[in-house]
């Protein structure tokens, strides 16, 4: 890049840059944190094997544990 590109810009690529990256690596840890009703998301952390950490919500509902059993696979 030339000198005169924007600072911001470069930021910028260099986060999507970092993100492609970790795209192709398995992380370390990951926490599924809280779903969200009102919005219809899980916020979910990952911690990643260079250490750094990143977060992203989807939309799937977490598979709950009804009287300590886990919930079959498959099933609503």
């Amino acid at each position: 890049m030339w000198s005169g590109f924007d600072p911001e810009l470069r930021r910028q690529l260099a986060t999507i840059r970092q993100l492609i990256a970790l795209k192709h690596q398995t992380p370390t840890r990951e926490w599924p944190l809280i779903y969200v009703k009102q919005h219809k998301a899980l916020l979910v952390v990952r911690e990643w094997p260079d250490g750094s950490i990143t977060a992203y919500t989807t939309s799937e509902r977490p598979d709950r544990p009804r009287n300590g059993t886990p919930k079959p696979s498959g099933t609503s």
